[in-house]
């Protein structure tokens, strides 16, 4: 009897997993014009999607993403990102509406400003990363890390070129431990992984492919 109750009471402590939000994929070098149309700003078609691979809803409330050169703004404070849920994270140069004009629907998209070219922001994700740069790092309310990529594109990471292709991890790595190492991602390829092409429109003017919104899970 004693064994049961002390049964229940860890049960109790400990739960279901929690939410494990992660980084699951990068769009570093589009082929799409990174500047926009009569923009100045480098980063504009870059986006970035996360993913919660846990089992409970994680509040996103002052969350950010910083990389060695500086931060974003915060998210929202409503912001909640459900178990099996992903959402795609754009600069704030872009609008929502534009990357769903070429991405579509059905998920949801946050702007952050601060990812963009000056001191102390997030500045454009490097098209010639290395181990130094680009780190790409989740923080949550309280500054803590919660997910880290120092992504590549050499050293057993994807390649990039040709641009236009996101790199996305594949579904038996979709965790914080299995996101650092290379040869967990691949790059995005139609119709595989959910990978789609974005329809061009003035500001997604290249040919990408992607899956954004979308993390296959087997």
């Amino acid at each position: 009897m004693l064994r049961f109750f002390a049964c229940l009471l860890f049960a109790a402590i400990a739960g279901p997993a929690a939410g494990q939000v992660i980084i699951s994929e990068i769009m570093y070098n589009p082929d799409s014009n990174e500047g926009g149309v009569g923009s100045t700003d480098p980063c504009q078609t870059e986006w970035l999607e996360i993913y919660n691979a846990g089992d409970e809803a994680v509040s996103l409330a002052g969350w950010y993403l910083q990389d060695e050169d500086g931060r974003t703004e915060a998210m929202p404070d409503n912001t909640v990102i459900e178990p099996g849920q992903a959402i795609v994270l754009i600069p704030g140069a872009q609008s929502v509406t534009d990357f769903r004009a070429a991405w579509g629907r059905g998920f949801t998209v946050i702007k952050l400003d601060g990812w963009t070219v000056g001191n102390g922001t997030l500045d454009n994700l490097s098209n010639g990363p290395s181990d130094t740069n680009e780190v790409l790092t989740l923080v949550n309310a309280d500054d803590e890390v919660v997910d880290e990529v120092n992504y590549d594109d050499e050293e057993g990471w994807p390649s990039d070129s040709p641009d236009g292709a996101s790199i996305v991890l594949i579904p038996d790595e979709l965790s914080a431990e299995g996101n650092d190492e290379g040869a967990s991602w691949t790059r995005s390829t139609e119709g595989q992984l959910g990978a789609r092409a974005n329809r061009q429109t003035d500001e997604y003017d290249g040919e990408d492919v992607g899956s954004p919104g979308t993390v296959a899970t087997e």
